[in-house]
């Protein structure tokens, strides 16, 4: 019997020590469970938080450049005003507007694609028509201008290339 009651003991002995490791692990796993649950909501509160900032961006890239722009239309609007009176000077006053457009333009970063006697590169350009010239692909005729800030094209320029006479 003593045999027994010490197998018994052995066994009530592991039983305990089984039982305190399942509860240690128990708590390690609410644990790890409840910094799951916090890192999760971090991450969908930073989530919203981003969306928000980028729309917030966006909307402020908008009215930057839409407070760059109303000028112009306020010299449109004074050079309509004063066109019936002296309509030879409405002239002067559309190209001083252009010049003021540009300027802002120039202020955004906006560049002007290169133009006519420059290579052609289509990266830039768009070739809607060919004329003979003394060599192959340079800009002949310019139909629409592109635009481009810094790498990142707007626009792209709208233009004839030049194509070497057959025979020359």
């Amino acid at each position: 019997m003593a045999e027994n009651e010490k197998i018994e003991e052995k066994i009530q002995k592991e039983e305990a020590e089984v039982l305190k490791e399942a509860e240690k692990l128990e708590a390690e796993l609410k644990s790890l469970k409840e910094k799951y649950l916090r890192l999760l909501a971090d991450f969908d509160n930073y989530r919203k938080r981003t969306a928000s900032d980028l729309e917030a961006a966006r909307r402020e890239g908008k009215l930057e450049v839409l407070r760059a722009v109303l000028p112009v239309l306020d010299d449109l609007e004074r050079a309509l005003e004063h066109a019936e009176a002296d309509p030879g000077a409405i002239l002067e006053g559309v190209r001083k507007i252009k010049d003021a457009f540009l300027r802002i333009l120039a202020g955004l970063g906006v560049e002007e694609v290169p133009g006519k006697g420059e290579a052609f590169d289509p990266a830039f350009h768009e070739a809607i028509g060919v004329i003979e010239g003394e060599e192959d692909g340079r800009i002949a005729e310019v139909y629409q201008k592109g635009y481009r800030v810094g790498d990142f094209l707007v626009r792209p320029a709208r233009v004839a290339v030049t194509k070497k006479k057959e025979g020359a």
